[in-house]
Formats: structure tokens, sequence, C-alpha cells
């Protein structure tokens, strides 16, 4: 822990932003499939969030053990997809993420003075 290197805290921020954003995609597109995911957060965030297979997938896991998305495959030709989709829970869990950025955004703006 380097508290007084800013990567540190870009990348402790961007943790859970890539949560909010990976929630964000399924509430808006209603489903999607990884690579899709990762692009769309990129998209969402305006490039501040660029989440890698590494990060996408184990947050997926983490919902579906959660029982936040419901998930089923679909073939493309050879290979097999799993398309995630949120549950009523999921949309629950966004709408209570979003409240939560929207109330703590502006006490940061205000406390931000370098």
């Amino acid at each position: 822990m380097d508290l007084d290197n800013p990567r540190y805290w870009k990348k402790l921020i961007n943790q859970g932003l890539i949560k909010f954003f990976l929630l964000k995609v399924l509430y808006k597109d209603k489903e999607s499939y990884g690579y899709k995911i990762v692009k769309r957060i990129e998209e969402l965030s305006e490039g501040v969030c660029r989440p890698t297979e590494s990060t996408i997938y184990p947050a997926l896991d983490q919902l579906m053990k959660g029982k936040y998305v419901d998930v089923h495959e679909v073939s493309t030709g050879l290979r097999t997809r799993k398309i995630y989709a949120l549950n009523e829970k999921g949309r629950a869990a966004y709408r209570a993420s979003a409240k939560a950025y929207g109330e703590i955004i502006p006490l940061l703006r205000e406390s931000i003075m370098l």
C-alpha cells in the first residue's frame, strides 16, 4: 500500500467503478456478454475504466454467485457465449449503487482542494 501514490488511488477507485459500470451496462443494455461488456464500460466511462478479462470475469462470477444476474448460453458458430442479464435483485443493486454514487460525488467535489 502506497498511499502517497496517485496510481494506488486510481486502482482502488477503478475497482469500484468497474462494478458500478458493469451493473450499468447490464441495466441499460438488458443483456450482454464479456467482451461487449468491456467495450461498453469503456464507452460509458469515457475511457476512465478499462477493464480486462482478468477483472470483468471475476466481477461477473461474483454477480452470478450473489444471484444478481441470470445467465444463459448462446452458440455462435464454433463458440458458446455466456449471456448475462440483471434480474430484479441485480436491477435493485444498480439503483442502490447509482444512488450511493449520486450522493458521494458532490461531497467529493466539495472536499477536493489541492
